[in-house]
C-alpha cells in the first residue's frame, strides 16, 4: 500500500500534521510526503500548453508528483484553514491539476488514465466548523482531479484553544481513518 501525503501548512509540525503524524503511526506500507511550502512547484500559469499537448510544460517537482498520484492507493490531503479556505499554497499546488482535466474533458483523451484512489482530508482551525463549507467543497474538487474518493474527514477545531495535540476526538478520529485506509487497500 502506498500513501500520499499533501501537506498544505507552512508549520510542518503545526495542528494538521499532528492529526496527520497519528494517521501515518497506524498506516501500513509506503508513505511519502508532499511539503507544498517548501516543495519548490510552480502555479499553473494557465499557458494552456496542456489543453493541446500531453503533460504540463512546466518542468519542476510537480512531474514527480504526477508519477506518485498514478501510483498511489491513497492520498491524504492536508490544510490549516485561513479566510474559510484552504491555504493558498495548497491551492496554487493544486491549480497544476489542471493538466487532469485538460486531458480528460478538453483533449478528450483516450489514452489519459489516472488509478483510483481513496481519500482523507485532515484540516483545522482555530474556529467553528461553519468556517469549513468552502474548503471541503474546494477539497472535493481537488480530490476529484486526483480521482480519489474522499472517504472523510479529520477536523480539529478551535485550535487556538486546545491544540491538536489534545484534541482527542480528532486524534483518535484520525487513527479510525489510517485503519479503514489499511482494509481498503487488502
Amino acid at each position: 500500500m502506498q500513501t500520499l501525503i499533501i501537506n498544505g501548512s507552512p508549520r510542518e509540525n503545526g495542528d494538521s500534521m499532528t492529526l496527520v503524524n497519528e494517521m501515518i503511526k497506524y498506516l501500513e506500507g509506503s508513505v511519502q510526503i508532499i511539503n507544498t511550502y517548501n516543495s519548490g512547484i510552480s502555479p499553473c500559469t494557465d499557458c494552456r500548453y496542456c489543453m493541446h499537448n500531453k503533460g504540463c510544460c512546466i518542468d519542476d517537482e510537480m512531474q514527480d508528483v504526477y508519477k506518485l498520484l498514478n501510483e498511489a492507493d491513497n492520498v491524504i490531503m492536508s490544510s490549516p484553514i485561513y479566510f474559510s479556505e484552504l491555504s493558498g499554497q495548497l491551492l496554487s499546488f493544486a491549480s497544476r491539476f489542471q493538466m487532469f482535466f485538460a486531458s480528460k474533458y478538453i483533449r478528450k483523451d483516450s489514452t489519459f488514465s489516472l488509478k483510483n484512489k481513496k481519500g482523507v482530508l485532515v484540516i483545522s482551525a482555530g474556529g467553528s466548523t461553519d468556517n469549513f463549507k468552502n474548503a471541503l467543497s474546494t477539497a472535493n474538487i481537488i480530490f476529484d482531479e486526483m480521482n480519489a474518493k474522499l472517504i472523510g474527514t479529520v477536523m480539529s477545531v478551535h485550535t487556538d484553544k486546545v491544540p491538536a495535540q489534545k484534541d482527542t476526538a480528532a486524534l483518535k478520529k484520525a487513527r479510525e481513518f489510517a485503519v479503514i485506509l489499511n482494509k481498503a487497500n487488502h
